[in-house]
C-alpha cells in the first residue's frame, strides 16, 4: 500500500553549493552521495546544488541561494573557482550576500578533500594552501564581526584516517568510501550541531 511518509525531523532542508563532489559526481548510487548519507543520518532533507566545473561563486546564484529556505547553507565550491583570485573575488561576497537575508542560517565553508596537510603539508603547491586560506579568511571575517553561526571544516580533514589513497577514484572525485567519510566529518560532527542551532 501506499502512505504518506513521516516527517523529517528537521522541518528545513540542508543546502548545499559546490562542485562534481558535491554533486556526488562518482558515487555508486545518488543515496551514496554525501549529503544523502548526511539525510538518513540525521533524519533531514537536503538540497544539492553540485554542479560539475560549473560552481563559482556567482552573484546570481548568491541571490538565488539566499533566497532559498534552509536549515543549514554548506558553501563548498572551492574547486570550481579557476583561479585563487577568483576565489577570493567571490567567497566572501557570496557569504555576505547569503547573510543579509538569513541572519540566523548556521552556515559551513568547506575547502577542497584532495590534499593531505597532516601528512605532508611541505608537499602541497601553493595554490592549494593559498585556496585554503582564502576559505578560512572569510570565516575568520565573519567570527571578527560576531557571527556564531559559522563554521570551517579542513578539506584535509574529511578522508582522515588510514587508506585515505582509497577514498577517490582518480585523487580528486570520492568513492563511496570517499563520501562516507566526508558525512561523518561534514554531518555528524558539524552540520548535527548547526541544526540544533536552527531551530
Amino acid at each position: 500500500r501506499l502512505e504518506l511518509p513521516d516527517a523529517y525531523a528537521h522541518k528545513k532542508p540542508v543546502l548545499y553549493y559546490g562542485s562534481s563532489i558535491t554533486q556526488g559526481g562518482c558515487a555508486s548510487r545518488p543515496g551514496n552521495s554525501y549529503q544523502a548519507i548526511i539525510g538518513r543520518m540525521l533524519d533531514c532533507d537536503y538540497v544539492n546544488l553540485g554542479f560539475s566545473g560549473n560552481a563559482k561563486g556567482e552573484s546570481a546564484m548568491a541571490e538565488y541561494i539566499a533566497g532559498q529556505d534552509m536549515s543549514v547553507f554548506v558553501c563548498d565550491y572551492d574547486h570550481n573557482a579557476p583561479s585563487c583570485e577568483h576565489l577570493a573575488a567571490t567567497h566572501r561576497p557570496l557569504y555576505e550576500t547569503v547573510r543579509a537575508r538569513n541572519a540566523d542560517l548556521p552556515i559551513i565553508f568547506v575547502t577542497r578533500p584532495d590534499v593531505d596537510w597532516h601528512a605532508d603539508e611541505a608537499a602541497q603547491s601553493d595554490e592549494v594552501r593559498r585556496r585554503r586560506d582564502i576559505v578560512r579568511a572569510t570565516y575568520e571575517y565573519a567570527r571578527a564581526q560576531g557571527d556564531e553561526r559559522v563554521a570551517f571544516i579542513d578539506g584535509a580533514d574529511l578522508f582522515a584516517g588510514d587508506m585515505r589513497d582509497n577514498c577517490t577514484v582518480d585523487g580528486s572525485h570520492p568513492n563511496d568510501l570517499g563520501f562516507m567519510r566526508m558525512a561523518r566529518v561534514i554531518g555528524a560532527e558539524v552540520v548535527k550541531r548547526l541544526l540544533i542551532m536552527a531551530w
